[in-house]
């Protein structure tokens, strides 16, 4: 792997966050940050290794030090894992995350309706 294959990793990543997930932002980095818990814990190390990779690559001295076949392994562990998401799955298990907590809300509700109607005796 050389700088420039590095660097086409890091775009295909920023990519697949912004196509499969819809995170948008304008370096890996911050992707990664709002990507939050959406993405599992050894996915997003290693994506982070990729970000600070990328950054090291664009300087000429720091380039030196990366460590290129753990950020390939790295990359392509990412890759794998965001090409496998499903962009309408994602949109899906939000939508059915929200009205979850919409109906926990109204049972808890109704719950406390049926005690206090209980406690004044009006049941």
């Amino acid at each position: 792997m050389s700088n420039a294959d590095l660097i086409a990793a890091a775009e295909q990543i920023q990519t697949l966050l912004l196509g499969r997930m819809h995170i948008k932002s304008p370096t890996l980095e911050g992707q990664i940050h709002k990507a939050g818990r959406r993405l599992p814990r050894g996915i997003k190390k290693d994506a982070r290794r990729v970000a600070l990779a990328h950054q090291q690559a664009l300087h000429p001295k720091l380039s030196r030090q990366i460590d290129y076949p753990a950020v390939e392994n790295a990359a392509d562990r990412v890759i794998e894992h965001l090409e496998a998401i499903n962009p309408n799955d994602a949109i899906k298990d939000r939508i059915l995350w929200g009205l979850g907590k919409i109906s926990a809300v109204l049972i808890i509700a109704f719950i406390i309706a049926v005690w206090a109607a209980h406690s004044r005796g009006l049941i």
